[in-house]
Formats: C-alpha cells, structure tokens, sequence
C-alpha cells in the first residue's frame, strides 16, 4: 500500500485513522503522526527513539523487532502484523506496512511505515490465524534459520524448519538443544563460540560470530549467527533469540581471494628476488670490466689494445642500461618509478651525453654532433639523471638503428601557451630501414612487430619504453615527428617552467671545450690530500678501488669484512686517540661475509665515528638506499662504479664540516 492510499484512507475512515511512524538509517525513530499520539495517549518525546516500542504487545514484541532489523539492513520493505496498546490500556491489532524512505539524493535513510487498525477484521473472522500460525508462515518465508533458548538456565531449545533444512535435516530430525549445537560445532571453533556467548550472556553485547556446524553427512559449514538477549528486572539473561545463515560459500570465495593475493605477493617476492640477484650476480663483475677497460683504454698508447678495451666497455655499459631497463620497466609496471626535480644545468647533462655518444657512433664508424639552435638556459628544474637516461637511451637506439652517415642531436628552447617553456630535442638519424609506425612501436613495451623481431639490431623496445614514461614524468612526451627517404626524426619536449627571467647563454664550440675540459679536471683528482678505509670483499673491486683512489691521490688501507674494519678503526683508541682518527672517510661495501655493511655502519657510529661513510651496494633500488641512510651511512653508490662520480662524492664530503652522520637513524 502507497503512502498516499493511505492518507485516502485516513480521509474517509475517522474511526480507525491511519498511524503513521517514520526512523531514519540508525534505526531511531523521529516522526509520528497525531494519529498516532492520540491513539497511544502519548507525547512525542516518549516516543522518540526506542521509546514508541513500550506500546507493542511484550509477545509481539521479538517478532517484530527481528522483522523491522532484517528489513533495516536489508534496505527492503515489510509487513507485520501486532497488537498495539491504545490510550485506555487495551491492545488492538495492527498490520504494518513500512517501505524504505529514500533521502533527497533517492539512497536508503530508513522507512515509513503505516498501522491500520484491523482488530475488528480479525475477531469477526469464523477462522482466525492464530499468532503461532502467522509466525509459523514467516519463518518458512525467510532464508535464516531461527532459534530460540526460551530459558538460557535450561538445555532445551526451539529450532525453525528453516534451521534444520539448513543443517540438511528434516525438522525434528534430531533434538534441538545447546547440547546438540555444541556437538555440531567444528571443535576448532568450540572454546571460541562458547566464550563469545558468556560474554553476551554477562556483559550485555550483542551476539555476532562465525563458526562452523556439522551438517548430515559429516561436512563442516560456515554460519554466521546474530541474537539478541532478554533480560529481566535485575538484568540478568533469561531468553536468547536468534537466527543463523549459511555463509559458507561467502567464506571459501574469500579464502580463495586470499589465496590468490597470497599467490600474487609471492610472485611479487619471487620477482625482487630475482631482479635482486640477476643484478647482484651481473653488476659484481660489470664493475671490476668496466672500471679495468676503462684504465687501460686510458693508459696504453696501442692502438689495437685501446680499440679492444673500448669494446669491453661499450659492450658492458650496453649490458648495464639492459640491467637498469628491466629494474625501470620493473618500478614502472609497480607505479614505484620515481623523479627527483632540483636545479640543474641543462648544457651540464647535454654534454655529458655528447662525450658518451661520442664513443658509441666512433664504434659504428658514424657521426655524432650536437647543435644548439636556440640560447639555452643556465639552470632548469628536472631531473639530471632521468633527462640524461632519456637522451642517452634515444640517441643510442637510433645509432644503434643507422647504418650509415650519423646522428644529430638538436636543441633548442620554446615558449608554450601557457607562458612556460619547454626543451626541445630532436634526434635524427640516416639510412635506418624502420617505418614511422615501426619506429613508433618501439616506444611500447612488448609490442614488437614480426619485422623487428627478426631485425639485425638487438635489444630494441625496453629502454625506450622506460624513456617515453619517464619523458610524460617530466611533463614532456615522445614522438616521431617526420620521415623520408634519408632520415627519422624523434622529438623529446621536457617541461622547464617559467625562464623567462633566467640568464640564458649561446653555447659555442669553445665554451663547450672549456666546460669539458674544466668538468673532467675537477673529477680526476681529490681536492686534498686523504686517508681512505675501503671495506670490501671482493678482490677484483678492491684493485679497482685503490688504482683509482690512489691515482686521484688518495692513500687507501683496504680491510675484507666489517668486523676487520671495526678492529682497524679501534687501533687508534689503542694511543688515546678517537676512534678511526687517521681516516678521513669510509667506503663500506653493503654485501660482505662476517658482518655486513649496515651492520657494520651502525656499530661504527654507536661507537663514536663522526667522519663521512659512502655505501658501495650493487643493488640499485630506491629502498635499498634508504636503508643505507637509516644504518649511519651519508652517501650510497651502486656498483659498477663510475670513476669520476666517486671521485666527485668524495671530494664533496672531503671540503665540508665534519659533523656527519653522528649514529644510526
């Protein structure tokens, strides 16, 4: 019956008017009618909340507070029929027709309900439904299975069709009784089903739990019951009803669910593990092949061996960007890949990128030129080392992609329409055989076309994958902007503000001449004179290390393992001097047999060192340098090691205070 049947009923029946009652999501009731009020004899404020249930039948009572909660959680409308108490002390019955009460926006905010007088129907009827019979019908209506423990001091108990039919047993099949529920309980779920109940039963909160029932045949369900308690005056527990309903199909699909995230995690754990090894496993020997090769390029004057030596090192940096490719892709498909912003010099990065490529396009027998066609700012605000991936990775693909002629790498500075400006690179090749959509593709991870799967140039795609996101990081993008018969063209943009008031400068051939020259004089050598520990296992690394530490005019004691480093440096309280006074620094390998790296840090700081320790790790993850600050150390260096990088670190902590990391964080 509509809301508004029943206020045309209410019109044209003065003798049994329409009440009305309204509650809201919490069940509280905030709305009653005149009708209302004048048959129970009552003011609003006794009715407010809980307080309008005083009025109905005691033996209604349960019934219907059952009904109004199912239909409460279930959003859904109900009818019921009870007896209400009237002004004069008699009770009338009443059918209940309550529909849910939508809000302004139309969701679910409670019911409304409407009470018509119907005792006159029922007393003329010759064969009236008996309560029991009414209450018999409902419970086969309903899906739960319904218990009722008339008296909690006794065993006895009453259990619905419904309730039976659930535990797969014809009704009256076996006794009800709280002895035969606690014999159905799984015995792993018994101690804690039976002190969920004492505690509802003593302390007066309500009884919600799962557990597990026996069912014919010897399987175990899943149950979730609900119950609420009756007291009496001294607030002790004399009756419990209830209802139970099979979620047993709820709780395997979450098991499933859990175990399939349980699946997943170790599937992410296996993945770290081997990106972790692959890159110790690789990066170890990489260090002492490219460090060597780099040395003896650099000290021998024949030709043949220099030769030699430069393709052991491209060789092994081309395997390295592969190594960081899959660490990159990995941190990408996570969402961990990350970009640090700080100011840095654009001419810098470029130039850098120059010498590199320089080397690559020499081994192909091609050309490699940078063209600044526009003034370029002095400083920007990106990231230097991802701006450096990003052009190293496209300017070596395309050389990679050449076959003849060279590559050009174009740069310049636009204004964009929102007044900021950008970079703009333009790398262009001649002779590559790759179409625009092919080329295109390369960007895409994964979707290699059948043409590139058997082209002669390895390890496309991976990189350049990385490269394009990194670019969109950088509120720049990626594209193949232009192709003919002789040459591609890519264009990278990146975001650099606004520069409008930044010094800007006109790069020349001889200021770049300068700039190289001053930038590879400040990273040959130390700026002074030092005494440096090297703790580290590994025999090729440690010849590396103390060539180039000594070259760079430093003097290196070299140590195997943490425990011999934290002797080293307790010789000098031996003459009552601090801890490790004659070191002025510390390079700490983190993979070492003994006592590893963090340990080692955090027992050096405990015991006093103040000075500079720089972590040597062949891990290369974000949390792996994290961890190094958290054990004491100042700087973190994955292997291999770039000589004038090291050389720079050094010098950078050599020239400050040092009042360094004091102990562990």
């Amino acid at each position: 019956m509509s809301f508004n049947q029943t206020q045309e009923l209410q019109a044209d029946n003065s003798k049994h008017p329409v009440l009305i009652w309204a509650s809201g999501l919490d069940q509280s009731h905030d709305f009653f009618n005149q009708a209302w009020l004048d048959f129970t004899g009552s003011e609003v404020h006794q009715n407010i909340n809980a307080g309008w249930l005083q009025f109905i039948h005691p033996d209604d009572l349960p019934l219907f507070q059952l009904t109004y909660e199912r239909a409460q959680t279930a959003q859904q409308s109900f009818q019921i029929e009870f007896r209400l108490k009237k002004h004069d002390g008699t009770f009338r019955w009443m059918q209940c027709n309550a529909a849910p009460r939508p809000d302004l926006t139309g969701n679910f905010s409670g019911h409304i309900a409407t009470n018509m007088d119907i005792h006159d129907q029922l007393v003329e009827k010759s064969e009236q439904i008996t309560y029991e019979e009414n209450y018999e019908l409902f419970l086969n209506c309903i899906t739960e299975g319904i218990w009722d423990w008339i008296d909690v001091n006794s065993d006895e108990q009453w259990w619905s069709p419904r309730f039976y039919e659930l535990l797969g047993y014809r009704d009256q099949e076996i006794g009800a009784s709280f002895s035969t529920f606690k014999r159905l309980l799984h015995p792993d779920d018994l101690q804690a089903t039976l002190q969920v109940l004492d505690q509802t039963l003593e302390n007066e909160i309500p009884f919600d739990t799962e557990f597990r029932l026996r069912i014919k045949g010897g399987e175990y369900h899943w149950f979730r019951s609900t119950a609420k308690i009756i007291r009496n005056s001294n607030g002790n527990a004399v009756r419990m009803t209830g209802s139970n309903s099979n979620i047993h199909r709820q709780v395997l699909a979450e098991e499933a669910l859990k175990e399939t995230r349980r699946l997943a995690e170790q599937a992410q754990l296996e993945k770290e593990t081997f990106l972790a090894l692959m890159s110790q496993e690789v990066r170890t020997p990489l260090s002492a092949i490219l460090g060597f090769s780099e040395i003896l390029s650099e000290s021998s004057d024949d030709l043949e061996t220099q030769t030699a030596a430069e393709t052991i090192y491209t060789n092994g940096q081309s395997l390295l960007d592969t190594i960081n490719d899959f660490l990159d892709l990995s941190k990408l498909e996570e969402g961990l890949l990350d970009i640090e912003i700080l100011d840095c010099c654009p001419v810098k990065v470029i130039e850098n990128v120059r010498g590199y490529m320089v080397k690559k396009a020499e081994m192909n027998d091609l050309q490699f030129n940078v063209e600044y066609e526009t003034e370029i700012p002095e400083i920007i605000k990106s990231d230097p080392i991802r701006l450096k991936q990003i052009l190293t990775t496209v300017i070596g693909t395309a050389i990679k992609l050449t076959k003849k002629g060279g590559v050009k790498l174009g740069v310049k500075t636009s204004r964009i329409e929102n007044g900021t400006h950008q970079l703009t690179f333009t790398v262009t090749n001649t002779g590559t055989e790759l179409s625009i959509e092919q080329f295109s593709d390369l960007f895409t991870p994964y979707r290699l076309t059948d043409e590139l799967m058997t082209h002669p140039v390895s390890g496309l795609g991976l990189g350049l994958a990385v490269s394009k996101h990194l670019t969109e990081m950088l509120g720049g993008r990626i594209q193949v902007t232009d192709q003919d018969a002789s040459s591609t063209t890519v264009e990278i943009t990146i975001a650099v503000g606004d520069i409008s008031k930044l010094k800007m400068e006109k790069v020349s051939a001889s200021k770049r001449l300068e700039e190289i020259k001053t930038y590879k004089a400040s990273h040959d050598f130390l700026k002074q004179d030092c005494h440096i520990l090297l703790v580290e296992d590994g025999i090729y690394n440690q010849r590396l290390i103390n060539f180039l530490l000594t070259k760079a005019g430093a003097e290196i004691t070299i140590v195997e393992n943490g425990q011999q480093a934290i002797d080293e440096l307790q010789k000098s309280r031996e003459i009552g001097d601090p801890i490790g006074d004659p070191y002025d620094l510390i390079l700490m390998d983190i993979q070492m047999p003994v006592l590893d790296g963090y340990s080692t840090t955090r027992q050096i700081r405990a015991l006093g060192y103040t000075k500079p320790i720089i972590a040597l790790t062949i891990h290369a993850m974000d949390s792996d340098r994290q961890k190094c600050f958290d054990a004491g150390c100042d700087e973190y260096m994955s292997k291999p090691l770039e000589r004038k990088k090291l050389i720079s670190i050094i010098n950078s902590f050599l020239k400050k205070p040092q009042n360094q990391n004091l102990v562990a964080k």
